[in-house]
C-alpha cells in the first residue's frame, strides 16, 4: 500500500511540475490522500500572474490519471510569508518542446 501511495503522490506531482515555469516560486501548503476517492488533494501556494499570492488547489484522480484544478483563492502577505517559512518548497519546471524553424 506504500508503494502505491507513493506512485500516486510522484505521479501527482509530475503533473503539478509542468504547470508552472522552471523555477518558479511555489509551496506545498498541504496534501492529503483520500482513500474513499483514490485521489491526492493538494494545495499549493504562488503568485498569480498580477503578483497577488493564491492558494492553488488540485485533485489528483489516481485512477485516471487525471490532474483536476479545483480553484485558487487569494492569500494575505503576512499569511504568504508564514507559509513559505513553514512549508516545503515545490520543485519546478517542464518541459517545452523545440520549435521548427
Amino acid at each position: 500500500m506504500a508503494d502505491e501511495l507513493a506512485t500516486g503522490r510522484n505521479a501527482c506531482y509530475q503533473r503539478l511540475a509542468t504547470i508552472f515555469p522552471t523555477g518558479a516560486l511555489v509551496w506545498i501548503e498541504s496534501e492529503e490522500y483520500d482513500a474513499e476517492n483514490m485521489c491526492w488533494r493538494v494545495t499549493l501556494l504562488h503568485r498569480n500572474t498580477s503578483g497577488q499570492w493564491e492558494r492553488f488547489r488540485y485533485r489528483y484522480d489516481v485512477v485516471a490519471d487525471i490532474l483536476h484544478f479545483t480553484g485558487m483563492t487569494p492569500v494575505c502577505d503576512e499569511e504568504a510569508v508564514r507559509i513559505r517559512r513553514t512549508a516545503p518548497r515545490f520543485t519546478t519546471g517542464r518541459t517545452l518542446q523545440a520549435r521548427s524553424a
